[in-house]
């Protein structure tokens, strides 16, 4: 039997062999350090330096047919626009029976989304849209789309944009045009988070769950708008 040879490789030789290959060649490592510290330093900015007054003058939405690296800080004012959109006109209906149907009406499911992300509970936000995009609501997925993006999470934007190119989802046609759409105000969310109950579950965690109440909130907190 042939003895098998010796191997006196160094832990730096396999380190070395186990490397992913670079797949971005001349890929600029200080643009994207500096994008990295932007978008970081926009995720943590103080909520009362992200309001309607020091809002970017933008006038088209962030697209899925781009495949340029979106802006962050770009998707975070988009997402907050598509929100206060979504909570216009029917919204209390819409949540009203998204309470009644015990919780499985997807339009529902979107103004309820996106309740939670104008009042701070994005992992709340985003099982609801997951939920909504899951049965079909093309809106909850560019919400997704906007808010990975805004996190820095690229693969999950990735897989958003994809499912919209499918769609061919239009942003201007669902949400208007980018130049009119309404900009973020303070919201009371004090008043938002008593009207809302949280229920474990053994598999997917705390889901966050609208009581009642929170139709009358929610009509008097888009009122204004």
């Amino acid at each position: 039997m042939t003895p098998l040879p010796s191997d006196h490789r160094t832990i730096d030789d396999l380190l070395a062999t186990a490397r992913t290959r670079d797949r971005y060649a001349g890929y600029d490592m200080a643009a994207a350090e500096a994008r990295l510290r932007a978008r970081q330093a926009a995720r943590h900015r103080p909520p009362r330096q992200r309001t309607a007054g020091t809002a970017p003058a933008q006038t088209e939405w962030t697209v899925p047919e781009d495949e340029r690296t979106p802006d962050a800080n770009r998707a975070w004012w988009d997402l907050n626009a598509v929100c206060l959109i979504t909570l216009g006109p029917d919204a209390d209906i819409h949540l009203a029976d998204f309470i009644e149907s015990q919780y499985a009406n997807k339009a529902g499911a979107l103004v309820f989304a996106c309740l939670l992300h104008l009042s701070g509970d994005s992992s709340g936000a985003r099982f609801w849209w997951r939920f909504a995009a899951g049965v079909g609501h093309h809106l909850a997925e560019y919400c997704l789309f906007l808010e990975h993006v805004h996190s820095g999470e690229y693969h999950d934007a990735d897989h958003w944009r994809t499912q919209l190119v499918r769609h061919q989802f239009t942003p201007t046609l669902l949400c208007g045009e980018r130049s009119t759409a309404p900009l973020l105000s303070p919201l009371n969310t004090d008043q938002i988070h008593s009207c809302i109950r949280h229920q474990h579950h053994p598999e997917i965690g705390t889901v966050p769950l609208p009581t009642p109440p929170l139709v009358d909130q929610l009509r008097h907190l888009t009122s204004p708008l």
